[in-house]
């Protein structure tokens, strides 16, 4: 199971997924200053204090893709089912993303001026959705060879 090199980029999903969701994922800066900065849970001022907390849609499909991604793990013997689950991954992590820039735009508009500039963290998403399609490609090979190999007996 953990020897399957589709099984090492959905850990590397997990991975960097919960690398993510543990740090901020962007800045607002005015004349040098970080006025905002954006976290999956929270949007907090420069001092830290947190002003809201509507970025909870983004911590909440992180969390989804995590669990669907862990259980998808151990589907290794079901692998249309573990297929399916990883193109569920990729569309809500396109989601994210879609969601993400939108909340980009709402918190730009409370800071006149204000530049955004995103973490290294926020292009693990998309680094995600790589990984997951290059599982998926991994997967059904996997599946070809052992409907080729039923058909052989």
């Amino acid at each position: 199971m953990i020897q399957r090199k589709q099984t090492l980029y959905m850990l590397a999903v997990e991975i960097l997924l919960i690398v993510c969701l543990c740090n901020s994922i962007g800045r607002f800066v005015v004349n040098g200053e970080v006025v905002g900065v954006m976290n999956n849970l929270t949007f907090r001022n420069g001092s830290g204090e947190i002003l809201s907390y509507s970025l909870w849609a983004l911590c909440t499909i992180i969390g989804i893709v995590l669990l669907t991604t862990f259980l998808a793990i151990f589907l290794y013997r079901k692998r249309m089912r573990q297929i399916r689950f990883l193109v569920f991954n990729s569309i809500l992590l396109a989601g994210y993303c879609i969601a993400y820039i939108a909340f980009v735009f709402v918190f730009k508009g409370q800071f006149e001026g204000a530049s955004f500039s995103p973490t290294l963290y926020a292009a693990f998403p998309l680094i995600s959705i790589i990984l997951n399609w290059l599982a998926i490609r991994l997967i059904g090979a996997d599946e070809m060879l052992v409907r080729a190999v039923d058909r052989i007996r």
